[in-house]
């Protein structure tokens, strides 16, 4: 029987399925639910759904009994992550991080074929759409990234070049001093504040992701989740950092559906 891979996360619903031996990917908001499940049982009948996330339980309410099962969202994400990384033809020959960016953001440590779970944070995707709301008045995801896409953080962080003003700074001057910190704000717009926002979410992850790194002995972090792929300001934010911390960040193009893809793959 046919399976499909389905991700309720906190915003987005995230299902992954095989056709002609290659993955196919939906991504819809999370309050279209039923109207993407009534889609899918009448494109597809006769199928096997597996269904992870925080709102699994949800999906699988609406679904018949018999044709559905609650797989563990840990173990789909590091699964799908791995088998992502296959697809997407990247290779890690040692031990490494993923770090899952969804509406929070969790820190595994993949070891061969085994994963452990080994932190979790409030600072992931959630805390974009809802700073962006407070500070923007923005409610679209994506219009945040477009946002700071186009800003520059300069206008809202305080560097530490503007401490020193005429000094020679001990450490890099276009570093980070205090994020939200700049005096005058004057010469901001909503384009440096979504900038400004993004350098913070960037600059807490690797800081964990860096910690993590160095107490587990590895040098690479694949970086999956919704609030991650296809989010080129917050890429770069954290790619930024990586010769200086002594990691590689991988990002992978479908790093969304990595828990849908776990979902399928999960025994």
């Amino acid at each position: 029987m046919e399976i499909i891979g389905v991700d309720a996360g906190g915003s987005l619903l995230k299902i992954a399925y095989v056709e002609q031996e290659q993955y196919q990917y939906k991504l819809f908001p999370i309050d279209e639910m039923d109207q993407v499940l009534s889609w899918i049982k009448m494109l597809k009948p006769s199928v096997f759904y597996k269904i992870t996330g925080g709102r699994a339980a949800k999906v699988k309410e609406k679904l018949p009994c018999s044709n559905a099962a609650v797989i563990p969202e840990f173990d789909s994400v590091c699964i799908g992550a791995k088998e992502l990384l296959i697809q997407e033809k990247k290779r890690i020959k040692n031990d490494f991080l993923i770090v899952s960016m969804g509406t929070g953001t969790s820190f595994f440590l993949m070891k061969g074929e085994r994963y452990e779970r080994l932190f979790g944070s409030g600072i992931g995707g959630g805390a974009i759409s809802g700073l962006g709301r407070l500070m923007l008045q923005e409610h679209s995801f994506q219009q945040i990234v477009a946002l700071a896409e186009k800003g520059d953080r300069s206008h809202v962080d305080l560097l530490v070049k503007d401490l020193y003003e005429n000094g020679q700074p001990p450490i890099p001057g276009d570093l980070t001093a205090a994020n939200f910190g700049k005096p005058d704000v004057s010469k901001a717009g909503k384009e440096d504040i979504a900038a400004a926002l993004f350098q913070f979410i960037g600059e807490t992850t690797v800081l964990l992701s860096m910690l993590f790194a160095r107490q587990h002995q590895v040098d690479t972090c694949v970086y999956v989740g919704g609030a991650i792929s296809n989010n080129s300001p917050l890429q770069h934010v954290i790619q930024s950092f990586d010769s200086m911390v002594g990691l590689q960040s991988i990002f992978l193009q479908n790093g969304s559906f990595a828990g849908a893809v776990g979902a399928i793959l999960y025994h």
